[in-house]
């Protein structure tokens, strides 16, 4: 099971999204959980905000899911 969100850009490149990657990467850290992203080394920068949380049951996703929702640099969060 897995959590997928999007990163938020500034300008819609991959470079406008690193900062929030760290800072959002920090957030799931202390949630307990790592995330990775769904296109390795892509140059696309659609695909570069792209990420996947991998939870142990329905719960630990739904909960990711909540903690996260209201995070600046996520532009979307989804379970499921």
């Amino acid at each position: 099971m897995d959590v997928n969100l999007q990163l938020k850009t500034a300008d819609g490149t991959v470079g406008a999204s690193l900062g929030y990657e760290s800072r959002v990467d920090d957030a799931v850290k202390g949630l307990g959980l790592r995330m990775y992203p769904l296109h390795p080394g892509t140059q696309d920068s659609k695909q570069a905000t792209l990420f996947r949380i991998p939870v142990p049951a329905e719960e630990a996703g739904r909960g990711a899911v909540a903690a996260l929702s209201g995070h600046e640099g996520i532009q979307s969060v989804t379970f499921g």
